[in-house]
């Protein structure tokens, strides 16, 4: 469980990092940052499982069944999906509804459940 907060806490802090970042510094809108939203989170996405999982297997003593392995890249999934939920709604609160607008969403509930929805099934499939 260790490991699933280490590097979900991890994934959610560079995500955070370049919502922050793309919003309120470099003012990113439209298509390219979109893009840069793909390559980013998907990005930080693959090197924390990566990274969390070469770290159950050290732990493991240098052995890792495929089951351990994907146990622990779901826990990793899960986690940076609800923290990311979290920091979307805080925002979302802070700044208000100008901030979905300009990702092209509308409804909350379907932003909210896609997010997490989709970042623990992406989670699981790496």
């Amino acid at each position: 469980m260790r490991i699933a907060l280490k590097y979900g806490i991890g994934v959610t802090l560079v995500i955070a990092a370049w919502v922050a970042l793309k919003h309120f510094v470099l003012h990113l809108e439209g298509p390219r940052a979109r893009v840069a939203n793909v390559v980013v989170f998907n990005l930080a996405a693959i090197i924390g499982l990566t990274l969390g999982i070469r770290a159950k297997r050290t732990t493991n003593g240098g052995w890792l069944t495929f089951i351990d392995g994907w146990k622990t890249g779901i826990s990793i999934a899960v986690t940076y999906a609800i923290l990311i939920s979290l920091y979307f709604l805080f925002l979302l609160t802070l700044v208000g509804p100008k901030l979905m607008q300009q990702e092209g969403e509308t409804s909350y509930v379907k932003a909210f459940f896609g997010a997490s929805i989709l970042f623990a099934l992406f989670g699981s499939v790496l």
